[in-house]
């Protein structure tokens, strides 16, 4: 009996152990997990932060490139003054001139010369084109193939910094040109070149504190008078411009100026027929000395505004030293 009692005793403390040793290990694990649970944080938080910053740097690096200019990009050269450029080809299909466009960039400005074919189509190809620059007279012309022989528009006003606008003139020779004009006291340097699908003609201008200062045009109602300039001191000048179509002969007079203002020069140029403008010259020789006053206008736009320009032929020879 006494041997049973001991084995009881025996076999309840054995239980007893056990299920403490349970409760150490259920304890253990739960604080296991709770440590696991502090640690899943900290970990997740530094991951997701490497992960958020590392797209930054590749954006800020890239942006420069994104700003960049049409009208600057690329490696063609630009020029300030003279033949600027010459492109096209044999076997060109262009035979009209249907748009004009411009666009301002940050540091440059772009004008497009759209063109089609002679059936509408937009055109896939140019015979050659010449362009220059008259820095002074600040006229960028482009002269355009005998293929081309008509215009949907006359002329188009730009409120650009650098380019003010453009006309589609008659030239002397029966062929088409482009002048755009550079606004007056701007300085610039340009490049001009042909793109295709379709084809067009890009002029690109930028501004170019080594260039010329322009001079520019004087523009009235119906008259463009291109030369001479203010700056001219010749007592022999070429008269030229264009005056718009359909608004009659030229009259090209010349004033010596002063309280009394009295007619040295006086000429009329017939005008040509057509929409467009027309291309006039004439040379007035011999002029006086002095302050002379250069108008032209339109016979059937008498209502309009001349164009006109001052010039001074005053005698700047240097009188010889006296005998001594």
């Amino acid at each position: 009996m006494f041997v049973d009692l001991l084995s009881n005793l025996g076999l309840s403390m054995l239980l007893k152990m056990r299920r403490t040793l349970i409760l150490l290990l259920t304890l253990l694990t739960a604080a296991g997990c709770g440590i696991a649970e502090q640690v899943a944080p900290t970990t997740t938080t530094t991951t997701t932060t490497t992960t958020t910053a590392a797209p930054t740097i590749p954006t800020t690096a890239d942006a420069p490139a994104a700003d960049e200019s049409p009208c600057l990009a690329g490696d063609r050269p630009f020029a300030r003054e003279g033949i600027i450029s010459a492109f096209g080809g044999a076997n060109g299909d262009a035979a009209q001139l249907s748009r004009l466009r411009w666009a301002s960039h940050p540091g440059c400005e772009r004008v497009v010369i759209e063109l089609l074919t002679a059936d509408g189509a937009p055109a896939g190809a140019i015979d050659p084109v010449g362009v220059d620059y008259n820095s002074q007279a600040g006229i960028i012309r482009v002269a355009l193939p005998e293929a081309i022989t008509r215009s949907a528009i006359a002329d188009s006003r730009f409120d650009g910094e650098l380019v003010s606008g453009a006309f589609v003139v008659e030239t002397r020779a029966g062929s088409l040109a482009v002048d755009l004009h550079v606004t007056p006291e701007s300085a610039l340097a340009l490049r001009a070149f042909e793109v295709d699908s379709p084809s067009r003609i890009v002029i690109d201008v930028r501004p170019d504190d080594e260039g010329t200062a322009v001079v520019g045009a004087s523009i009235g109602t119906s008259v463009v008078l291109l030369s001479p300039s203010s700056q001219s001191t010749e007592r022999r000048v070429e008269i030229s411009g264009y005056a718009r179509g359909g608004s009659g002969d030229i009259d090209i007079a010349v004033y010596r100026t002063g309280e009394d203002p009295e007619l040295v020069f006086e000429a009329t140029v017939p005008a040509a027929s057509g929409r467009l403008w027309q291309e006039f010259a004439t040379t007035a020789p011999g002029l006086p000395a002095g302050v002379l006053e250069v108008e032209v206008a339109a016979q059937r736009d008498r209502s309009g505004t001349p164009a006109r320009v001052t010039i001074d032929t005053s005698d700047r020879s240097v009188p010889a030293p006296p005998d001594v």
